[in-house]
Order: structure tokens, then sequence, then C-alpha cells
């Protein structure tokens, strides 16, 4: 298990360095556009390349996320119970989690086929809406993989003696 920790984690981590470069792309594009919409000439499809560009990072952040262990957790109701009790109820909702992520892998990776179907393109640059739906079918198809991990290695712990 340690060694397909160790891969999912590479790759994981290399998932959020590619959405941290889009990130900055569309940051530069962003900067870029407003600079020159100062001078009445911002940068035609701007838009068209950030929501792009940041629906598909988000997806690739997802999985190294999953792997640090750094989602939201909320403890309010659960913070009484025994060690015990957490760890079950612990592996339990991670494997909520990667049913959840099975879900939206399946239909964004449905939603990219439909798109390359139809043909559709951006308004102005005429980029394939397929290319967004394909990067964040990758993004979600990884973090259903870790999500799944995660999942077994928590019902392992759950397993041992306390």
């Amino acid at each position: 298990m340690t060694r397909l920790r160790a891969v999912l984690t590479a790759l994981a981590q290399a998932g959020a360095l590619v959405g941290g470069a889009l990130l900055l792309v569309a940051v530069g594009v962003t900067c870029a556009s407003v600079l020159r919409g100062a001078f009445g000439r911002p940068i035609l499809g701007d838009s068209e390349i950030v929501e792009m560009s940041l629906g598909v990072a988000v997806a690739l952040y997802l999985p190294w996320a999953e792997m640090r262990g750094s989602h939201v957790i909320v403890d309010v109701f659960t913070a009484r119970l025994p060690a015990r009790g957490i760890a079950w109820l612990d592996a339990a909702m991670r494997a909520c989690v990667a049913l959840v992520a099975t879900v939206l892998a399946v239909k964004i990776t449905d939603g990219a086929f439909a798109q390359w179907d139809r043909e559709r393109a951006t308004m102005f640059l005429e980029l394939p809406y397929w290319w967004g739906y394909a990067g964040a079918a990758v993004g979600l198809a990884l973090w259903t993989v870790t999500a799944a991990f995660v999942a077994v290695e928590r019902f392992q712990d759950a397993r041992r003696p306390a």
C-alpha cells in the first residue's frame, strides 16, 4: 500500500502543479486584459480562457487535497464519539466521497463526449468546449482513484485494534 500511496501522491501532486500553472494562466490573462482594457483594447476571449483554465484547475486540485486529507471536516456532532467510532465514520464518509467523485467523473466524461459530438466551441476564440471537459475529467478520474484508495486506507485503520 505504501508504494501505491507514493505513486498516487506523485500523480496528485503533478495534477495540482498543472492546476497551479492553469491558475497562473488565468491570472495572467485577466491582468493583461484589464491593463489592455484601460486603453480600450481588452483581450478578445479572455473570459473563455479563464473559465476553461479555472474549471480544469479545480478538478486537478481535488486529488491532491484528498491524498493530504485537506478537505474540510465538520466534527461538531462527532467530537464526543470514541476514537474507534470516529475512525469508522471517517472511513464511511471517505467511501461516500469516492462514490461522489465517481459520479462526477462519469458525468463530466459524458459531457466531454457530448461536446465533442456536437462540435461546440467558444464564441470568440472558437476553442472546443470538450477540451475543458476532458481536462476536468482527468482530474476527477484521478480524484476517484485517490478517494477510493484513501477510503480503503481508512477502513483498514478503523479495523485495527485500539
